[in-house]
């Protein structure tokens, strides 16, 4: 399929030379178009994974499991040895999802689990990567600053999984990825054998698509309210600033609750290498892409220039 919504656009890409797989779009909840470069295979998300563990934590709230105030270091007595600092010990579920621990470098980057094993941590020697994060020190108090970091939301996902005695991949199974129809997701996992949740996922192009519908539907879908509507409204608007990062233009237009803010009130989950679910809820469009490109903001202009005005 190949309507007049993406035509310019790919001969952009492919002027460009921007390395995409795929592309394709949902509009009312029905796809309009899409464009393959190569077949569409599960992907590695990158930090789009990120997002997905923003809606397992908000699953997770909803049934009461957890606040957005409760510190982080308190989930995790066992780690507890006399070398969380009080100031490390005021991080709370909120700083994580905002990407507001207090550090100016990160604690954990990185890809897939071979790429991370002791390889970006603050302390190489350190291969649990909870106490690691709970060890590195914080620069500033928590809230203060934004710092992108995939240790935020490996945080994220060891609480769920401490709260609800499930890995969060398995957690979200019943509750999201079968609901939306993706079947035995793949989430590469840590040495100690969690799901990275910053990174890791893999799914197919239009997989992401139901994700994207979901959330412009206020977590509603196939009948079934699968993430609480106010969690969705909160997670996709504006929490924090990114204008001063050094990011390229469109990643300065703020973040929250592991979601980049979009032009015109739309927003993205997004990874590395040019991985992203784009929901516009102005024109009722979700837009997903999978790439391997440094030209982001390349790709960005192109949707915006030649494919959203025509939804």
């Amino acid at each position: 399929m190949q309507t007049e919504y993406l035509r310019e656009f790919v001969e952009l890409m492919d002027r460009e030379q921007v390395h995409m797989f795929g592309i394709a779009i949902q509009k009312g909840g029905k796809l309009v178009d899409e464009y393959r470069w190569e077949p569409d295979v599960p992907h590695q998300l990158y930090s789009m994974s990120k997002s997905y563990t923003s809606m397992a934590v908000g699953i997770a709230i909803g049934e009461g499991r957890f606040g957005l105030d409760d510190r982080v270091a308190d989930f995790f007595p066992e780690y507890d040895k006399g070398d969380i600092s009080d100031l490390k010990k005021k991080t709370t579920v909120r700083h994580l999802l905002t990407m507001a621990a207090g550090h100016t470098q990160p604690v954990l980057m990185g890809g897939r689990a071979e790429e991370l094993v002791n390889k970006d941590f603050r302390d190489p020697t350190e291969n649990d990567w909870a106490r690691a994060f709970l060890k590195a020190e914080p620069d500033h108090e928590p809230g203060t600053n934004f710092v992108y970091d995939s240790g935020c939301t490996y945080m994220l996902g060891r609480i769920v999984e401490k709260t609800s005695g499930e890995d969060t991949r398995d957690y979200l199974v019943p509750r999201l990825f079968e609901p939306l129809g993706i079947e035995t997701p793949e989430w590469d996992r840590c040495p100690t054998g969690h799901s990275l949740c910053g990174s890791g996922l893999h799914l197919r192009t239009k997989q992401s698509l139901a994700f994207g519908q979901m959330l412009l539907q206020g977590g509603e879908y196939g009948g079934r309210q699968l993430v609480p509507a106010e969690w969705v409204k909160e997670a996709t608007t504006f929490k924090i600033a990114t204008d001063r990062c050094g990011f390229f233009p469109d990643k300065a237009l703020g973040y929250g609750y592991q979601f980049w803010m979009a032009r015109h009130g739309a927003y993205r989950a997004s990874g590395a290498h040019g991985q992203g679910c784009f929901v516009v809820p102005y024109q009722d469009a979700v837009i997903c892409y999978n790439a391997h490109t440094p030209k982001m903001q390349t790709l960005l202009e192109g949707l915006w220039d030649l494919v959203i005005p025509r939804l």
